[in-house]
């Protein structure tokens, strides 16, 4: 599945006095399989453009295109269109509502026609996707499992959808760190296991510079950085003044170059980056 957008652009509430235009003119894309990061301050444009993905918001102008089709053409079915693209909204746990685990993952399923036999493996596939054990789980009250356990059973009833895109917008948000590792390990286990295509709004640099493919950095409603990861993050200072952290691991590979060190800036492990160190410092001693 190739995901584009073409000159996308978004205006909440045209024509009043509290016109907002939050996306301008948007080229993006997304390769099939692929991990993408989108990062950017809060009000950057990051969510308002996933949410046209999968046509939960209209383009003002410019096109969504997914495997060269115009979402928005006439006799697109959305609904199929959101049952391959997936969106999980921050705090997803808030949407449960069922009595058992089982209901709730089911919610989707059942809704695409799915019931009996078919249903259960669904329920199921979901569930262990996420590592949440099915015969423990399923006839729990949803509201009785811990935070983590709720935002994997959320994440659990998109997966039992079978969609062939993710998308996460913010997914870690208000996590301790334990459950946060935790999530985030089944989100890579996803796309490298199952070949899922993952796109991922975060704050949390570190974990984007270990995960992603390819970044997208918003700022004011436009794309101003995009690349790898090691080659948006050499641009740190840049990315300060957009009010963004930078890992601390590549803030400091690149100090150490602009203090005349030079060594790579695109590792992102402690111990390579120790050996880096240690090898750029050899050579300059010699």
């Amino acid at each position: 599945m190739l995901i584009e957008t073409k000159n996308l652009s978004h205006v909440y509430m045209p024509g009043t006095p509290f016109q907002v235009k939050a996306l301008h003119e948007v080229n993006f894309v997304v390769e099939k399989g692929a991990f993408v990061g989108i990062i950017g301050e809060t009000g950057s444009g990051k969510s308002t453009l996933v949410q046209h993905l999968n046509g939960l918001l209209k383009p003002t102008s410019g096109e969504v295109l997914v495997d060269r089709q115009n979402i928005w053409q006439e006799g697109m079915d959305l609904r199929r269109l959101r049952s391959r693209i997936a969106l999980l909204f921050q705090y997803p746990e808030h949407q449960l509502f069922e009595e058992t685990v089982y209901k709730d993952v089911a919610f989707g399923p059942r809704n695409l026609g799915l019931e009996g036999t078919a249903l259960e493996e669904r329920v199921r596939y979901g569930m262990e996707l996420m590592g949440l054990d099915f015969e423990t789980c399923k006839d729990r009250s949803p509201f009785n499992l811990s935070g983590g356990e709720k935002r994997r059973a959320a994440l659990a009833g998109i997966l039992a959808m079978q969609p062939e895109t993710i998308v996460l917008d913010e997914p870690t948000a208000g996590m301790d760190p334990s459950g946060r590792k935790q999530l985030l390990k089944q989100i890579r286990k996803l796309h490298r296991e199952e070949g899922m295509t993952v796109i991922l709004v975060t704050h949390d640099m570190e974990e984007i510079v270990r995960s992603a493919e390819k970044l997208y950095v918003f700022s004011g409603g436009r794309i101003v950085l995009q690349g790898l990861p090691s080659e948006v993050f050499s641009s740190s200072r840049y990315l300060r003044e957009l009010g963004l952290d930078v890992p601390p691991l590549a803030d400091l590979l690149q100090s150490l170059r602009e203090f005349g060190l030079e060594l790579r800036t695109d590792i992102f492990d402690e111990q390579d980056a120790a050996q880096e160190i240690i090898k750029t410092c050899k050579k300059r001693g010699r």
